[in-house]
């Protein structure tokens, strides 16, 4: 074989194969692999942020109702002082 005809055929064989690492590096499996990874790494982080929201929320809320506990009984006092009967 010639030299030129050899590295003719070298290359269609190398594109053949890149073409081929490509499509199976790009196919939906793998792609569906990677995100369950994703999600697998991801999960606990997530979850332990959730649960911390959720506390956060219940303090708020707590907090909320004494506040509105407290003005409820200042209210009535700001509209009578002490002393204006």
């Amino acid at each position: 074989m010639e030299e030129p005809e050899m590295q003719l055929k070298v290359k269609k064989v190398t594109d053949k194969f890149t073409e081929s690492m490509y499509v199976l590096a790009n196919e939906p499996s793998v792609a569906l692999y990677r995100l369950q990874e994703h999600v697998r790494r991801s999960l606990p982080e997530l979850a332990q942020h959730k649960s911390d929201m959720q506390s956060w929320e219940e303090q708020s809320q707590g907090a909320i109702y004494t506040v509105e506990y407290a003005c409820s009984a200042v209210a009535p006092q700001a509209k009578n002082p002490p002393g204006s009967s």
